[in-house]
């Protein structure tokens, strides 16, 4: 099933990068403006950035994001409009760049949920996947996975995940991101925090594990004393540009107090989110909730 247009275009903004980018104050820029609800500034820095370098890569990428947030922001109407400006910038970043694997996510999900009158195209979508999977097994996984859940079939995306795991069994990353499967697409939450576990014994610093520990247990409603020591110590770690959010830490600890009946303690939690990123229906919606 496609997405709307608005709903599309958001799920490409809101998406974390799947690696580490270089430093870059124009990026850092952007993304600050981003995260203060200034999406039509942060694309104006980009544009400037990427008429200075327009041979960089990583900004032609964020601008497509920054055009998305844009979209969304303005509706159907302009989402529309905007959607040739999301894909090109992310086709320029892959062009630049054969190798930058977040483009091609990046451009996949583009072809792969955009309602077709926007561009979207299931067969461009795998051409992308295909390209990832030459440049990186995992990767590949994680891209044929997107592609079977965007169609439905949640077998298919197990599979992908679970070839993943046994293909790196020692590898926290592996475990990590089936985990996150499991908690979002299956809703398989013991199984989630099984593997959430696993990729900690292997890495005790893995920190976005640390971060997924306290989602889920907002979202399974159980181990509340442990998903509170998570995100607090979470709190206390400055995340890099490829993990969560602070605004993302405060919503699911608001989130399990709410669900413990600790009002107070919740609102102020669901406040500090907005205050980080304003732009958060979910955040918003839950605040109202504890008013």
């Amino acid at each position: 099933m496609r997405m709307t247009a608005a709903v599309f275009l958001l799920a490409l903004a809101s998406s974390l990068p799947l690696y580490a980018q270089p430093a870059d104050p124009v990026l850092d820029q952007a993304k600050a403006l981003l995260n203060s609800n200034q999406a039509e500034k942060a694309a104006e820095v980009l544009e400037k950035g990427v008429a200075a370098k327009p041979n960089d890569a990583a900004r032609h990428y964020h601008l497509g994001e920054a055009y998305g947030v844009i979209a969304q922001q303005a509706g159907m109407f302009k989402a529309a409009s905007m959607a040739g400006k999301v894909r090109d910038e992310f086709a320029k970043a892959v062009q630049l760049d054969p190798n930058f694997l977040d483009a091609r996510f990046g451009l996949m999900e583009f072809y792969l949920r955009a309602p077709g009158f926007m561009g979207g195209d299931e067969d461009k979508a795998r051409e992308q996947a295909n390209e990832i999977k030459k440049r990186d097994a995992f990767a590949g996984h994680r891209a044929f996975a997107s592609i079977a859940a965007a169609k439905k079939d949640m077998n298919a995306a197990r599979a992908e995940y679970i070839a993943a795991v046994r293909e790196n069994p020692t590898s926290a990353k592996t475990h990590y991101w089936y985990a996150v499967f499991l908690m979002t697409g299956d809703k398989n939450y013991a199984g989630s925090l099984q593997e959430f576990d696993a990729a900690l014994k292997l890495d005790a610093n893995y920190m976005a594990a640390v971060f997924q520990l306290g989602h889920l247990a907002a979202l399974s409603g159980t181990n509340y004393a442990r998903g509170e020591e998570a995100l607090q110590k979470y709190l206390a770690y400055k995340p890099a540009g490829d993990e969560p959010g602070h605004h993302r830490t405060h919503y699911w600890l608001g989130m399990l107090y709410e669900k413990q009946g600790k009002k107070a303690e919740a609102r102020a939690q669901y406040q500090a989110a907005l205050k980080l990123r304003g732009n958060q229906k979910d955040v918003t919606e839950a605040l109202k909730r504890v008013m």
